[in-house]
């Protein structure tokens, strides 16, 4: 068994179908041999047609990432009072805006998640479109800044085409760098460009999607693209409370035992808040060390 075969096994075992997935892509699409050339490209063709393979248009790879959002690992996903609230009101505004889509009414369920850097912004977005049953569509604004004069401009309308027809969540990343407030000295000319852009997209955008923009610092936001964002939610870091919770569902997820270790061992780790990513890097370096002690046992 090579490791491309180990990876995609444990994939499935994981739960992880989406993953799978792109995983037995890249191992067909690996095959050469004439003989089994039928085959791969029968695979290939079911996959790219079922439910969860998102294969996107060649002008928006490199711009645009799309997820199947029906797998999410809800087992390791420490829903917060703030965190359930934001989601409850974001799809209650999505499902209303179907409806007003009925009477002709433009509506657009945009939703900023605002707090410091790796404090869950990204990871709620993504459990919204799981919650919503949409796929989650991530851009980055650095995949969409170009050099020449109304390229930026340009990929993003690319994008928020693609948003028009294919409902989804989109998660706008590192929107206040897109996002910055017009006027400051040292924003002017293109970027002022950018913002007015990004703000008539949205104005065109209603109905079939949800928008999210995640900045970590939502006072540096335009207040013009802000007010296009009916909801607003501030992430903060967990509690020591809250990091044992955490820890005690991230290690039952990976099927380690969690009972008299962890509460000490978070103790030990970690001192006062600490953001979410913190937190699930030092847990995933826990279940790494336990992976290869078993397989050097083996």
């Amino acid at each position: 068994m090579n490791n491309d075969e180990r990876v995609l096994i444990r994939y499935v075992c994981d739960g992880d179908m989406r993953r799978a997935q792109f995983q037995a892509r890249c191992i067909l699409g690996a095959i050469t041999s004439q003989k089994d050339a039928a085959f791969r490209d029968d695979m290939i063709r079911r996959l790219e047609t079922r439910k969860g393979f998102v294969n996107l248009p060649d002008t928006l790879k490199g711009l645009l990432a799309v997820d199947d959002s029906d797998v999410f690992p809800e087992a390791k996903f420490l829903l917060r009072k703030t965190e359930a609230e934001a989601t409850e009101k974001t799809i209650s505004l999505y499902r209303a805006s179907e409806r007003l889509a009925s009477m002709g009414i433009p509506y657009l369920p945009a939703l900023i998640l605002y707090g410091e850097s790796g404090c869950g912004k990204t990871e709620l977005a993504r459990y919204i479109a799981h919650k919503a049953e949409l796929p989650f569509a991530y851009v980055r604004f650095s995949s969409v800044v170009d050099s020449h004069l109304g390229g930026t401009q340009s990929n993003l309308a690319k994008i928020f085409e693609y948003v028009r027809t294919n409902p989804c969540v989109l998660c706008f990343d590192e929107i206040d760098a897109i996002g910055t407030a017009r006027g400051q000295a040292h924003e002017m000319g293109e970027m002022n460009r950018v913002v007015i852009a990004i703000m008539q997209e949205l104005d065109q955008t209603r109905n079939n999607a949800i928008i999210i923009g995640p900045p970590n610092r939502f006072d540096q936001l335009d207040p013009a693209l802000v007010r296009r964002f009916p909801l607003r939610y501030e992430l903060t870091p967990l509690s020591p409370d809250e990091v044992r919770a955490f820890a005690h569902r991230f290690f039952r997820y990976a099927g380690l035992p969690s009972d008299g270790w962890v509460d000490e061992w978070c103790g030990k780790t970690f001192e006062g808040a600490v953001p979410a990513s913190t937190v699930v890097r030092e847990c995933t370096d826990v279940v790494v060390k336990h992976i290869l002690q078993e397989e050097a046992e083996t």
